[in-house]
């Protein structure tokens, strides 16, 4: 059965398949010897397919890890600046299947997806999905009701009005839950409503819940039924 290129890279927990796109358009896909172009297909069974010369093999099962992830730690394979990156948090033999589902922040903690299932990614990337995602946010001072109700309605940030939120407060804790990503957006929003963030921490994706008992830096395996 043929499937799209990108797919099938994707699949074979290479990269997501935004990033197996970029492969391609920069040239560094084959099949069977040339160069692959986007909208190709291949037969898993018995086509040739290289990423930067290397032979791409089928997946044989689909990782899914829930990670804990500390403050002080770039969500990266590798950081230039020679900073620790959650992949080094992981066991070596799992460091090269996974990769991550979205992003945080340096100094922002919790829960953060690793996987090497395509289709997961693009359906929790997208923002047509909808997926909720949950933060616990530790701020300076006692938020106003006026405050609160600029978070719950929307706010205007560098990359335009957000959508309505919807938010808790336990405390000098505020919980809210967005479904977008847009770059460092919990910080940007409680600074637009001058709110100072102590601590931020992601809590929840989807049905997904950080489980108390697991330490920062901790990971454990789940599957995708803990998911959607």
């Amino acid at each position: 059965m043929q499937e799209r290129v990108q797919k099938f890279i994707s699949e074979a927990g290479l990269a997501s398949r935004r990033k197996a796109e970029e492969f391609i358009k920069a040239g560094q896909v084959s099949i069977n010897g040339r160069k692959a172009r986007l909208g190709d297909k291949v037969d898993p069974d018995t086509d040739v397919v290289k990423v930067y010369g290397k032979t791409v093999k089928s997946a044989s099962e689909k990782i899914y890890l829930l990670l804990n992830k500390p403050k002080g730690c770039v969500v990266s394979k590798r950081d230039p600046r020679g900073r620790k990156t959650v992949f080094s948090l992981l066991p070596e033999e799992l460091r090269s299947k996974v990769w991550n589902v979205g992003r945080l922040d340096y100094n922002t903690e919790g829960l953060l997806l690793l996987t090497n299932d395509g289709e997961l990614t693009q359906a929790l990337a997208h923002p047509r999905y909808e997926h909720d995602k949950e933060y616990e946010v530790t701020v300076s001072e006692a938020p106003s009701e006026h405050q609160l109700e600029r978070l719950r309605t929307g706010v205007e940030i560098a990359t335009g009005l957000t959508y309505p939120a919807k938010i808790k407060l336990r405390g000098q804790n505020i919980f809210i839950t967005i479904h977008e990503g847009k770059k460092r957006q919990i910080r940007r929003m409680f600074d637009a409503v001058g709110l100072s963030v102590k601590n931020l921490k992601r809590i929840r994706i989807n049905k997904l819940v950080l489980p108390s008992n697991l330490q920062p830096g901790q990971y454990q395996v789940i599957s995708k039924a803990d998911i959607l």
